[in-house]
């Protein structure tokens, strides 16, 4: 997208005062920074691919044809290699691509398959073949590469792994936990969700063994950080990701603002065939084993975990328009360990309650009573010589919420990203 401020500038000057003039000079000047803010986020969201196009000998082939397509929208990139013999494709969606070089005089170059995640830079150089252009070299096995022509040191929890592998909870962050140079922030920590102030689901990860509360999250390249506690704004489904990018060290410059990890969140925005869920996982406390009993008769701490949803996904307008929406809701009461405390023994709790001769007569103070009778009933026999007896219970926390995602994206042009999303 291309804004000429004269042009703007033109339609604020024609029958105003000097003061609007300046006033719109700077609404002018605050769009094109907003802009440039928008674009200067685009690399966390894309990916770029480069490479250089030669022959056998390693002469450059200049002027040949480049085809880069997305294998789940059938959406195509088309470029000319340069003077020396370059290519590049920038602002791809994340997914899996295919590639084919041909130029006249040699045989067809394709690589069917090439993944790329949200903020790779990924070379893929062709080496023609002397030939008919109705030949073709199909290249079906590729090594991963180093990524040399980026400094960020990234790990990609790819789709596949977001989708398959077990987590309790479904919480996302756990899989960014499990990334090179990532661990499980604090126990007790203020993200942490063991807290008494804030019981949601824990958004802790220490990245280098940086403090937890200073990491930067994002989703699809937006601010994601909640400002009070550190944790995180918003919590997309895991049915809603397509992968987790995790950068550890040399950030790129937009997102380089914080000593400790970047959290990058990339959600679904669908494909040229229609897809759709439907999930419920659940835990309850009915198939636990009973816990060890040391001698006592410990119950086993409540436990309702209910986790359900659904999502779809498909065209718009197919090659063109794609949309994904989904729900998921969360339903949690759970029980702590048990915990042992001392109250009145049953005979006290009885004599008490068995004694209203003695509180007719003042012997009872009747405010001391209604204290004394909100002790509970004992678990057990008496301790500490008949003076009390043990209260064994188990504290219940409960964790009720819901997420609805929806994005629509329409196809990919050079140079100008677009996804609109919506996060509840």
């Amino acid at each position: 997208m291309v804004i000429n401020p004269h042009n703007l500038e033109n339609r604020f000057t024609g029958q105003c005062s000097p003061l609007s003039v300046r006033v719109g000079r700077l609404l002018v000047l605050f769009a094109f920074l907003l802009l440039t803010a928008l674009l200067g986020r685009a690399q966390s969201t894309t990916a770029d691919m480069t490479g250089t196009v030669s022959d056998n000998t390693g002469a450059i082939v200049p002027q040949a044809t480049v085809t880069l397509t997305n294998l789940a929208t059938k959406e195509t990139r088309t470029a000319k290699t340069t003077s020396t013999g370059d290519y590049t494709f920038t602002l791809l969606t994340p997914g899996s691509y295919s590639i084919s070089v041909t130029e006249e005089g040699f045989k067809g170059f394709v690589v069917s398959e090439i993944n790329l995640a949200a903020g790779d830079r990924a070379r893929e150089d062709a080496k023609l073949e002397i030939g008919s252009t109705s030949e073709t070299v199909q290249v079906t096995g590729q090594a991963p590469a180093l990524q040399t022509d980026s400094s960020a040191l990234t790990a990609t929890v790819t789709e596949k792994a977001v989708q398959d592998l077990p987590l309790n909870g479904r919480n996302y962050i756990n899989l960014a936990q499990i990334t090179p140079g990532a661990n499980e922030g604090p126990p007790n920590g203020l993200n942490s969700g063991a807290r008494p102030d804030d019981r949601r689901q824990t958004s802790s990860i220490s990245v280098n063994g940086q403090d937890d509360v200073i990491n930067d999250q994002l989703v699809d390249g937006m601010d994601n950080n909640e400002r009070i506690i550190g944790t995180i704004g918003v919590r997309p489904s895991i049915e809603a990701i397509s992968q987790i990018n995790v950068q550890t060290n040399t950030y790129t410059a937009e997102v380089g603002r914080t000593a400790g990890g970047i959290i990058n969140i990339i959600t679904k925005s669908g494909s040229n065939d229609f897809h759709g869920s439907a999930y419920e996982f659940f835990r309850n406390d009915v198939l636990d084993a009973n816990p060890f009993q040391f001698g006592a008769n410990n119950p086993k701490p409540e436990l309702r975990q209910n986790q359900f949803g659904g999502s779809i996904s498909g065209p718009i307008v197919r090659g063109k328009t794609f949309f994904f929406a989904d729900y998921e809701g969360l339903r949690q009461v759970q029980g702590s360990n048990p915990i042992v405390s001392q109250v009145p023994t049953l005979a006290q709790y009885n004599l008490l309650r068995s004694n209203p001769q003695a509180l007719a007569h003042g012997a009872v103070d009747p405010v001391g009573l209604q204290y004394a009778m909100l002790y509970p009933m004992p678990s057990g026999p008496s301790t500490n010589n008949g003076a009390s007896a043990p209260f064994i219970t188990s504290p219940v926390t409960s964790l009720n919420s819901d997420t609805v995602d929806a994005a629509r994206r329409p196809a990919v042009q050079p140079e100008q990203p677009a996804v609109w999303a919506l996060y509840l």
